[in-house]
């Protein structure tokens, strides 16, 4: 990749950094249309929150199969594009598909309401499945194409792109686009999913195009010896393979997204209620006062992405990790002599571990969930939402930071010897094979990693160290960050189905009322999904602080 780049190395990089992660912005862009708008617009359809939660397993399923099978299988694919490309490619046209079916659902269905619900919720499941995919295969990439000292500024990369498509996204909810792009649709959902579709394929070709993948050899020993099924068992049952650190990550994120799922799905939903309780009143219909709440809720997500996008790029700058190992490390770092000397006596000061930032953050999540028992005003909702930007910048970043760096450059350690938060240490790191395959790296970035996909392709990993040491994970990137998924999508099943009974639950109790006031009763219902999700993120605070203790 760096003969097309003219300049210093460090331009290099920066664009790089800047190909390698675009997709992942443009992913974030769909998926922030399926989130926030994909529950209103089901409602919309006329079905129950009870079962619009239903509907929302499609994306725990999806990720309990998808993830890890394409992962493991994508390590193993020969094709000339490479392991990753294909299915990033295949998928993107997948959510294209599906995107236009969803946005032209009544359309299509005709005067059928059943079929009209019935093709919606089959679209989304496949959407899923496909966004799944391309997540998967995107982050494997990461770890494929950068060395282990510049995992930690890839992930923070591909956080600061995860942040714009949320800004991007949210921002496209809240305009009036049927006015502003009429050629587009003639509603806001069929606007919303064809901008969509063109975001998310306009960045998946750029970094297709620019990012340089390595065939692996078809005759590799070993790599068509099991089926597809037979490799998705194997990642189920590597659990107890994983390095410690990432062992540990896993419990913290079953944690954590039962924290965050609800957050996402139902985050517009919370602030569209308020807003319509609060204009009870107005003499507008129950649908008008729909509509202009989710515009509400879209402008609360929308603080929450722009909060979420500054601190992704301010953040970074006052970390340091296992590959910085210390503070005195970070300090002396290319990237810290940069800036005043007040800058960097503020940076040395003020800078904390990666575990402990993550600590901090899932604590914050916390305490806003629970901040839904005084709210009970739009303005209010809406501070509460963008606050949150700060754990969501840190939720997409610092986890997958840790795993790349252990991907990369370590053969996992043991709960005794791993570092404590406060003082890294030095660590004879072993590299974990990656997926036998000459890593693309700029030129001159590191020398490490030439010499280890030369030994790895060789069946060993370490460069002259000789065969593995018993414990070895041997796992690759794909299936490691697979197994790691499965602790993703576990708490989405859970926070579904309780969602599901809960909504079920109040619509018995209510009977007759339930229309009474639908905006203060969604809002009401929601907040109590909020908090038990703001416990369950107690929890993870709690395990994230002993991470590295």
């Amino acid at each position: 990749m760096s003969g097309w780049l003219p300049g210093s190395r460090s331009t290099a990089e920066l664009a790089q950094y800047i190909t390698l992660t675009l997709a992942l912005g443009g992913l974030q862009f769909a998926w922030s249309v399926e989130t926030g708008f994909g529950s209103l617009y089901l409602l919309s359809l006329g079905m129950r929150k009870s079962l619009v939660s239903l509907v929302w397993l499609a994306g725990p399923l999806s990720g309990l199969v998808t993830q890890p099978l394409v992962g493991i299988l994508s390590d193993r694919c020969t094709a000339r594009l490479g392991r990753r490309r294909p299915y990033i490619i295949g998928s993107t046209a997948a959510v294209v598909v599906c995107m236009g079916v969803i946005g032209w659902t009544k359309e299509l269905a005709g005067d059928r309401p059943t079929l009209v619900v019935w093709l919606a919720v089959a679209s989304f499941y496949v959407l899923d499945f496909a966004i799944n995919s391309i997540q998967a295969t995107l982050r494997a990439l990461i770890v494929d194409v950068l060395p282990t000292a510049r995992q930690d500024k890839g992930t923070a990369w591909a956080s600061r792109m995860i942040g714009v498509g949320n800004v991007g996204g949210y921002l496209m909810g809240f305009l009036d686009l049927v006015h502003l792009l009429p050629f587009l649709g003639s509603t806001q959902m069929q606007v919303l999913t064809t901008v969509a579709s063109f975001v998310l394929s306009s960045t998946v070709a750029v970094t297709c195009y620019f990012t340089h993948e390595k065939p692996i050899s078809r005759m590799r020993p070993g790599s068509q010896d099991s089926s597809g099924l037979q490799a998705l068992g194997a990642v189920f049952t590597s659990f107890r393979d994983l390095p410690e650190v990432i062992k540990r990550i896993c419990r913290i994120q079953l944690f954590a997204w039962i924290g965050w799922f609800p957050f996402l799905f139902y985050g517009t939903t919370y602030v569209a209620g308020l807003y319509s309780s609060a204009h009870r009143s107005s003499g507008h219909s129950d649908d008008e006062l729909m509509e202009e709440g989710t515009r509400a809720g879209s402008l609360a997500m929308f603080a929450q992405a722009i909060s979420s996008l500054a601190f992704s790029v301010v953040l970074p700058l006052f970390t340091y990790s296992t590959a910085t190992a210390s503070r005195a490390a970070m300090a002396q770092s290319p990237r810290s002599r940069q800036g005043s000397r007040l800058i960097r006596k503020l940076r040395a000061a003020m800078s904390v571990s990666l575990s402990t930032m993550w600590t901090i953050s899932l604590a914050l999540f916390s305490a806003c969930m629970f901040a839904t028992l005084f709210t009970s005003s739009v303005g209010a909702a809406t501070w509460v939402i963008g606050a949150c930007g700060l754990s969501w910048a840190v939720a997409i970043w610092v986890p997958f930071s840790i795993i790349g760096e252990t991907i990369s450059g370590s053969n996992g350690l043991s709960a005794s010897e791993l570092p404590s938060a406060g003082s890294f240490v030095e660590h004879a790191y072993e590299p974990v094979a990656t997926g036998d395959i000459q890593m693309n790296v700029i030129d001159g970035t590191s020398d490490d990693v030439s010499e280890h996909s030369h030994h790895a392709e060789n069946g060993h990993a370490g460069g002259g160290r000789g065969a593995r040491p018993s414990g070895h994970s041997g796992l690759s990137a794909g299936s490691i960050l697979g197994t790691h998924n499965v602790f993703i999508v576990i708490p989405q099943f859970l926070t579904a189905f309780l969602s599901s009974l809960l909504f079920a639950y109040f619509e018995w109790i209510e009977g007759s009322e339930s229309k009474s006031d639908p905006g203060a009763q969604h809002a009401h219902q929601i907040a109590l999904v909020l908090r038990l999700g703001g416990i369950a993120s107690a929890v993870a605070a709690y395990y994230s602080w002993r991470l590295f203790r």
